[in-house]
């Protein structure tokens, strides 16, 4: 059996995240030469310009999805549940101490749990 740990996630999205950018950027290039070849007068296939398309929607589509679980595993991590919601747990810790101290002062001290 293999545990997955949050660590583990966070590092293999942040890892396909990475790969579909350096993706992006060869199909930028690829694009980008492509450009250059209309300027200069060439012709160009229409098979080369739609494929084009097509990997560029693809990729698109592929990496809002990596950047969405990232997202996710990072808010994971931090404590943070969907909807964008937090506890503050050191917080709460302390109020709940400062609410056990008054109530040991207006009650009998041993009454209340230490």
């Amino acid at each position: 059996m293999t545990i997955i740990t949050p660590e583990q996630e966070t590092q293999d999205s942040a890892d396909i995240l990475r790969g579909l950018q350096e993706a992006i950027g060869a199909l930028r290039r690829e694009i980008e030469g492509l450009t250059e070849q209309t300027r200069s007068g060439g012709e160009l296939k229409e098979t080369a310009v739609s494929g084009n398309t097509s990997k560029v929607a693809g990729l698109l589509a592929h990496c809002l999805k990596a950047e969405n679980t990232l997202n996710d595993c990072r808010n994971r991590q931090a404590g943070i549940a969907r909807g964008g919601y937090a506890l503050d747990m050191d917080k709460a810790r302390a109020d709940i101490g400062c609410k056990l101290d008054r109530l040991r002062r207006c009650s009998d001290p041993g009454a209340v749990s230490e």
